[in-house]
């Protein structure tokens, strides 16, 4: 009889653990920006909202027709941030039928989440010159990264720090067109995001949801629990950089990435 209970609570306890493997559990995905043009190498930016903002168990391939035979490639996954992702590819896309498949590893198997068509996704010049500068940034910094060794020390050469770009306060009496270092969003304490976002926006060339993202993005410290809907009061808000603001030129994608962030951090 205990012998048999013994084997009743291992089981259970097995089937927990199964069921509380952790899982992406994506609340959206889709295509920001597509930064190429057929006969070229993959270069997609994709919206991501996951649980715990973690998406390292998704995996993305290109599938296409070549000389009547699907074809089907892998591609690499740089993180933006916690709701961007950078893909790239090696393989030039002949077939503009080509798909883009998202999917899941789980403990059960892989699991396709979605399956959209590449080309119907909106070009984006300055998202294409945004990640060939991203890229560039990311290069020199692994190219200077010292290599450690117990017996040879390899001098680095040091690069001259540049300023990063910044947004402009609102217009004053000032040239309005130049970057101001250190700047800050004018504020006060019954200002909303929104009302934030919609006071900026134009400035700034984005939509509302574009600047409400921008502004979460670069002050999440400024978020009670880092949750978009709980501005805090009495924090200064740092304006987005131009690096940042550039994400956001999608109004419609903008406003469903930011709806399905608010949902998610409500519900919690």
């Amino acid at each position: 009889m205990r012998k048999g209970l013994i084997e009743v609570i291992i089981l259970v306890f097995g089937l927990l653990g199964y069921i509380a493997t952790p899982m992406a559990q994506v609340n959206h995905v889709s295509i920001n920006s597509r930064q190429f043009e057929l006969n070229n190498v993959p270069q997609l930016k994709m919206n991501i909202v996951a649980q715990n903002d973690d998406a390292s168990r998704l995996r993305f391939y290109i599938r296409q027709l070549d000389d009547g035979q699907f074809q089907q490639q892998t591609l690499s996954v740089q993180s933006i941030n916690r709701f961007l992702l950078q893909l790239n590819g090696t393989d030039v896309i002949n077939d503009n039928n080509a798909q883009l498949i998202i999917s899941e590893a789980t403990p059960s198997g892989v699991v396709t989440l979605a399956v959209v068509a590449v080309f119907d996704a909106p070009y984006s010049f300055k998202s294409a010159t945004l990640t060939t500068y991203i890229n560039k940034q990311r290069s020199a910094a692994v190219a200077e990264t010292p290599v450690k060794d117990s017996s040879v020390i390899h001098p680095v050469k040091k690069k001259t720090p540049q300023p990063s770009p910044t947004v402009a306060l609102p217009r004053t009496s000032a040239d309005s067109s130049s970057q101001q270092a250190n700047c800050l969003i004018e504020r006060d304490n019954r200002d909303t995001l929104w009302r934030i976002a919609n006071r900026y926006k134009e400035q700034w060339h984005t939509s509302v949801y574009g600047a409400m993202l921008a502004i979460f993005e670069a002050n999440l410290v400024a978020f009670s629990k880092q949750k978009i809907h709980l501005l805090l009061k009495d924090v200064p808000l740092n304006c987005p950089s131009a690096v940042i603001l550039a994400e956001y030129n999608n109004k419609a994608i903008d406003k469903k990435v930011f709806e399905v962030i608010e949902a998610k951090h409500a519900a919690k």
